[in-house]
C-alpha cells in the first residue's frame, strides 16, 4: 500500500502521546512543548482500532499547519457555498446562545456560550469539526461522531466532493506494522 498519502503526511514527523484530560488532543506549533506536532490520546478510551481513527481523527486538525494548499482549498470551497455559510452562521448563534438548539429546544448556558467572534470560532473550531464530522459521520467507534450523518450534511455539491476525496485517503490509510498504531511514548 502506497505510505505518501493524506494521512501519512499528516502523521510524518507527530509525537502520539498518552492524554488523561479528555479523549484527545493536538498541539502544533506555539501550542506544543517541543514545537512540532503531538497527538494526545486518551489509553483508556481508545485501543485498537479505534485508538486507529482517533488518530487519524485529530491529524486532521493539522491540515492547516501540514498541508495549507489542501487546507485552503478546502475552507475557500466552503465559504463559496451558502447553503454551507447558511449552516455555519446558524451553529453560530445556536453556540452564542442568540437561539436555542432546534434538536433540544434548550439553549446553550451562559457559562458555556462561545465567546469568540464567527470568524475566529469557525476558522479554529467549526470548520475542522465539520470535516471531521464529514469523514467519520456515523462512526461507533467515537463518540463525537455517532450521530453526525454525512448524507444530511448541508452542504452543496462542490465542497461535499472535495470532503469525499479527503474521506476516501481517510479510509484507505492503514497504519504500518499490520494496522498498529505508533507506539505512544510513556
Amino acid at each position: 500500500m502506497e505510505r505518501d498519502n493524506l494521512f501519512s503526511r499528516l502523521l510524518k514527523d507527530v509525537a502520539i502521546r498518552p492524554y488523561s484530560k479528555g479523549n484527545a488532543e493536538v498541539e502544533a506549533k506555539d501550542d506544543s512543548p517541543t514545537g512540532k506536532p503531538i497527538i494526545y490520546i486518551n489509553n483508556d478510551t481508545y485501543a485498537g482500532k479505534a485508538k486507529e481513527k482517533m488518530v487519524k481523527a485529530e491529524a486532521l486538525h493539522l491540515l492547516k499547519h501540514k498541508e495549507p494548499k489542501l487546507h485552503r482549498e478546502l475552507y475557500e470551497a466552503a465559504n463559496r457555498d451558502p447553503i454551507y455559510k447558511k449552516w455555519a452562521q446558524d451553529s453560530y448563534r445556536i453556540v452564542t446562545g442568540q437561539i436555542p438548539d432546534p434538536e433540544t429546544g434548550e439553549s446553550v448556558p451562559e457559562d458555556k456560550r462561545e465567546k469568540r467572534d464567527f470568524e475566529k470560532w469557525h476558522k479554529e473550531s467549526r470548520f475542522d469539526q465539520v470535516i471531521g464530522g464529514y469523514i467519520m459521520a456515523g462512526d461507533p467507534d467515537i463518540p463525537t461522531m455517532r450521530f453526525w450523518n454525512r448524507d444530511n450534511m448541508r452542504i452543496g455539491p462542490e465542497l461535499r466532493g472535495k470532503f469525499e476525496k479527503v474521506r476516501k485517503e481517510f479510509d484507505s490509510y492503514s497504519f504500518p506494522k499490520l494496522g498498529q498504531p505508533p507506539k505512544l511514548e510513556r
